[in-house]
């Protein structure tokens, strides 16, 4: 939650320059203007702006105001939940809610609010956004319950984990990057020359003499090779392609926001699972978590059916 205030803090800094009155919706006869919502994903909507471009910004930038909207109409939601429960914020829980927010910073709380304030956000500004969410977070507890999650349930979630064992694989990676703002040509020149490094492979030559030669990535001088890894962290053009493919396959050239890319999986295998022992807590935490996170999302669907919500997006 800590991290979700900062968030917050710091979009509202981000997106000040661009204020428009426009109501974004109304909820329960209280207002959301578009700026509240700008703010919201700031940063997201200034990268999409600048980086994308014709109908994939449109969109891009659609679905960022939503997600946005839906956050601060839950918010008004819980705040008003709150209201009606009669729960409040003293200043002492205000003064821990800041000083551990600034713990999570590695800063004492003046150093923090100096920090805010050179980042053109008010401290009481911060400090109204900080008590709000730990107003929000207040009412979740009290109205969404963890639930003990048993030994069977944990037991199950390993067999079905071990089952359904991970694989890792072994990939190597030419990449042809694409400047920013590039210019129709430059984008041309790069896919051609990813293209080059395509037939040149599947003429015979080793995709790792080619990386060498082609590649303008990290690991061109190792060939391309980026070693064994999971799911998760790559891009995800990338994984989807090397997780697609057989172990000697190479991909087709892939495009993404940086450039093109090819892909060459030497080899595929599936991760053991660790004792039960050593991750039984892990899993019945995860289990826990995905038990509230049901539960807040049912809660937050039970206060959006009751409430008058009105959005003009």
């Amino acid at each position: 939650m800590k991290r979700l205030v900062l968030s917050v803090l710091l979009c509202a800094a981000a997106a000040r320059a661009e204020i428009k009155e426009r109501i974004a919706a109304v909820v329960n006869g209280q207002p959301i203007l578009l700026s509240d919502v700008e703010e919201r994903v700031g940063p997201e909507l200034a990268r999409v702006m600048q980086q994308a471009a014709g109908a994939h910004r449109d969109k891009e930038r659609a679905d960022l105001l939503h997600r946005g909207l839906t956050e601060l109409v839950d918010e008004k939601l819980i705040e008003s939940e709150g209201s009606s429960l009669g729960l409040t914020v003293s200043e002492e829980e205000l003064q821990r809610a800041l000083e551990q927010l600034a713990r999570q910073q590695g800063m004492e709380v003046a150093d923090f609010r100096q920090a805010l304030e050179q980042q053109g956000i008010a401290w009481e500004s911060a400090r109204d956004t900080v008590r709000r969410q730990t107003l929000m977070a207040e009412v979740l507890r009290f109205k969404v319950k963890a639930r003990k999650v048993s030994d069977e349930e944990v037991q199950a979630a390993y067999a079905t984990e071990a089952q359904n064992a991970q694989h890792e694989v072994r990939a190597r990676h030419i990449f042809v990057p694409v400047p920013q703002n590039a210019s129709a040509a430059q984008q041309a020149a790069a896919q051609a020359r990813a293209e080059r490094a395509l037939q040149r492979v599947k003429a015979g030559e080793t995709f790792a003499l080619v990386a060498r030669e082609m590649s303008e990535g990290p690991t061109a001088k190792q060939g391309g090779d980026l070693g064994y890894f999971r799911r998760g962290l790559m891009l995800p053009a990338i994984e989807q392609a090397a997780f697609s493919l057989k172990p000697g396959e190479v991909s087709p050239v892939i495009r993404t926001s940086s450039g093109y890319h090819l892909v060459l999986v030497e080899d595929r295998r599936a991760i053991p699972p660790k004792p039960l022992a050593d991750v039984k807590e892990e899993i019945r935490n995860r289990l826990g978590s995905d038990s509230v996170f049901k539960e807040r999302e049912n809660y937050l669907a039970t206060l959006r059916k009751t409430a008058q919500i009105d959005e003009k997006l």
